[in-house]
């Protein structure tokens, strides 16, 4: 029996409830490069499936489907949860972000310990280029909901001056930038102030055109978390081994296969990894 959607409220992961929406989830599903007949079939199914209480709920039956259906668009779809899972602490998604600049043709530092002109600082990632040094802060929600608010950029600019001020003396022709990136969003206040600061910001949407989530699509740099075949003990294996990113799997092989996998399962996977990486849908 069919469903009904027009009424029906829906739990967000904040609590809040908002009602069902299915142009939202069908411009989620092409926005991941699902095409309209998938999207319209994937819709159909929601509607004739059980009834959804949360937000949750609906992305694992949407994730279900599109598995069975089409692993690459499910790999995309997949995407800010799979950021979630590069936790719990938060580490491994600082070395993603800072694997992000190395593959824009960046010498990364990650935990790099840097001098300012009054005291020592700790940065997440310094990244350089030529005359441009990057300080980048890391800031990992393993939640959806949670935003990273104007303390953040505070704390990042006092820090940011600091060293600004010892390395300009050093090095006059020297460019500086500060960027806080976040796998989840930031307050509005927070990026009032960063605009007022001159500080970057980078999260799941913003900035629009260069977000974290555009970043990654264009440039084909997912996280190996992505992937839908593989199980989550799996994916932290891999991590735990420096496998971060998709685009790494090819090179280090024999990771896979100190995962006792079959040699059909990890074909199948470096297939679902080279699609992934170049957008291939079917």
């Amino acid at each position: 029996m069919s469903m009904s959607l027009k009424s029906l409220k829906i739990a967000k992961s904040t609590g809040k409830h908002e009602p069902f929406n299915i142009e939202k989830i069908k411009r989620s599903l092409l926005k991941a490069g699902a095409k309209e007949s998938l999207a319209q079939q994937i819709i159909e199914k929601i509607k004739k499936g059980p009834k959804i209480k949360s937000t949750g709920e609906l992305y694992k039956l949407i994730l279900k489907y599109l598995h069975d259906t089409d692993r690459v668009v499910a790999a995309r779809y997949n995407l800010k949860y799979a950021l979630m899972e590069l936790g719990p602490a938060g580490y491994s998604f600082e070395q993603f972000a800072a694997e992000l600049f190395k593959n824009m043709g960046y010498q990364i530092q990650v935990g790099a310990k840097l001098k300012g002109f009054c005291v020592e600082h700790e940065v997440d990632f310094e990244a350089t280029k030529d005359n441009e040094r990057i300080l980048a802060e890391c800031k990992f929600h393993n939640r959806r909901g949670l935003k990273s608010d104007v303390k953040v950029a505070l704390y990042m600019k006092s820090r940011f001056d600091d060293i600004k001020k010892r390395h300009q003396e050093i090095n006059t022709q020297e460019t500086h930038k500060a960027i806080i990136i976040t796998n989840t969003k930031f307050t509005s206040e927070t990026v009032k102030y960063a605009e007022c600061v001159n500080i970057s910001l980078i999260d799941w949407s913003y900035p629009y055109g260069n977000s974290l989530a555009d970043i990654i699509n264009n440039l084909g740099l997912h996280p190996i978390t992505t992937l839908t075949s593989l199980n989550k003990k799996q994916k932290e294996i891999l991590i735990n081994n420096g496998l971060i990113l998709c685009k790494q799997a090819p090179e280090k092989i024999e990771l896979l296969k100190n995962l006792r996998l079959t040699e059909y399962k990890t074909e199948k996977i470096l297939e679902e990894i080279e699609a992934v990486c170049k957008g291939k849908t079917k």
